[in-house]
């Protein structure tokens, strides 16, 4: 199984955003209305990837590099491709960027979508917390010190 990225194009919008739907609604909907412009809206070509496994378009990567952090946007995988590790592996990528820009990593997370745990388990803390959302943050100057550690259970399961 060979993981890798492509640059999105215009024309990936209009699969992404079904399958953006199919992955998101379901978690966006616990805790407000869905909003079915809000996709085409935030979509940022320049800053997407398509993850392909073997060559098939299997999901979506979005990485910004920001002034303070580098904010990791939004990463969706199909369902049949999901728990093989492949969204670890890519976001462990990102720590490859942050350790070598210097600049933490921070995300967004909709409360109740059980993302939560992965971003937990890679220590990933919450920094802030939103009306719909948690705000999390990964420093990249400590991120080896936190490699023999388990990580610190900040969220209140209840929330």
């Amino acid at each position: 199984m060979k993981i890798t990225l492509r640059p999105a194009l215009p024309q990936d919008l209009e699969w992404l955003e079904v399958f953006y739907e199919e992955q998101m609604r379901p978690y966006v909907e616990l805790t407000h209305q869905w909003d079915p412009n809000k996709f085409k809206e935030c979509f940022e070509v320049d800053f997407t990837s398509i993850i392909q496994i073997d060559g098939e378009d299997i999901g979506m990567l979005k990485v910004k590099e920001e002034k303070e952090y580098i904010f990791l946007g939004d990463i969706q995988i199909k369902d049949e491709f999901k728990n093989q590790g492949i969204g670890t592996s890519l976001i462990k990528d990102v720590f490859k960027q942050s350790e070598q820009s210097d600049l933490p990593i921070r995300l967004r997370v909709l409360k109740g979508n059980p993302a939560i745990e992965l971003y937990e388990r890679l220590y990933f803390v919450v920094i802030e917390e939103l009306d719909f959302c948690y705000v999390m943050n990964r420093d990249a100057n400590k991120a080896g010190e936190r490699n023999c550690c388990p990580a610190p259970r900040v969220i209140n399961p209840s929330l």
